[in-house]
């Protein structure tokens, strides 16, 4: 198994309502350019790709949104990460910062991607106050407003990486079979807002430049307690930065020496970001994605590294481990 995986965590101002404001919505709204443009880059390169989308971001507008909002809300005990906290703010502000039913619709059609659950509102499942019914009413939320798109969510990834290991067993019952778990180096352990280490946020961002924890070439398992596959994460892709970019060399060799380990060694090279980190310096990042893409498909023609959604992967892994 020497398998290459691109999940996209797609979530608008549902991701960032908490950490940004409206000077962000110019880049959001560029997220509507960005997509297209991922898309035919996956097509010309053959490149699968999940895209872990926040449930809401499927409603036509704001009253379609207020139809599907679920029974039982997150009772954070920071009402900040709440968005039902906010409704009146949700209600005024530009529909395309918080959806997006066009481009929803552009990726359950284009070829070998995978439409997957980001949970119906950003659900942060390991912040203190919630609890596992909220939860579930929130992937309940995701599944009924997917519903009408005729698409069967069998991956999620949970937001800000949040894995709750408790929360397995309501995946499992809601139909789901894969989620991403995080890296299984010690700097990439899940972990609440409030206990996020310093140390940990400074060593990933030396990892995205220097290999310092390796190639992070990951395996896929099976959680024997709820049944669910876990296709771990591997690395973020750091975004084009100005005051960085006398590093982008780095950056890509870093990816590239981890994707052609993965491909002689086996195992899985997981990368992910999100489609709003495109949003400012589009053409630098997309530019920086093709080169990684080629890179790709030079792996496959010489070590049949393969390009599979998380879907795909745990299927071939409960094929192999019959």
């Amino acid at each position: 198994m020497n398998e290459f995986i691109i999940s996209l965590d797609f979530e608008l101002y549902w991701g960032v309502r908490d950490t940004r404001g409206e000077k962000y919505f110019d880049t959001l709204k560029n997220v509507h350019k960005v997509i297209p443009q991922l898309l035919t880059l996956f097509d010309k390169y053959d490149v699968a790709c999940t895209w872990a989308t926040v449930g809401a971001l499927c409603a036509e507008d704001y009253q379609d949104f207020m139809q599907y909002t679920p029974k039982q809300v997150p009772s954070y005990e920071d009402k900040a990460f709440s968005p039902f906290n906010d409704l009146g703010h949700l209600s005024s502000i530009d529909s395309q910062v918080l959806f997006a039913p066009k481009l929803v619709k552009a990726i359950k059609n284009a070829k070998n991607q995978e439409f997957a659950s980001h949970t119906f509102s950003h659900y942060y499942a390991l912040e203190q106050g919630q609890t596992i019914e909220e939860f579930e009413a929130d992937l309940n939320a995701c599944s009924n407003i997917i519903a009408k798109e005729n698409i069967q969510l069998k991956s999620l990834v949970f937001p800000r990486n949040q894995f709750n290991a408790e929360y397995l067993s309501v995946c499992k019952k809601m139909g789901y079979t894969s989620y991403r778990g995080n890296p299984s180096h010690w700097a990439y352990k899940a972990e609440s807002r409030e206990n996020r280490s310093v140390f940990k946020r400074i060593f990933r961002l030396f990892d995205c430049y220097i290999p310092v924890s390796g190639s992070l070439r990951q395996q896929v398992k099976l959680d024997s307690v709820s049944g669910m596959i876990d296709v771990p994460a591997s690395i973020f892709f750091r975004p084009y930065s100005p005051k960085l970019s006398c590093l982008d060399g780095l950056k890509l060799w870093r990816l590239k020496w981890s994707m052609t380990r993965t491909a002689k060694k086996g195992g899985v090279f997981h990368l992910w970001w999100h489609p709003h980190n495109f949003g400012q310096y589009m053409n630098e990042n997309l530019k920086q994605i093709e080169e990684l893409l080629k890179h790709y498909h030079f792996l496959n023609k010489k070590y049949n590294f393969k390009s599979l959604t998380m879907e795909q992967a745990a299927s071939r892994f409960s094929e192999e481990n019959k």
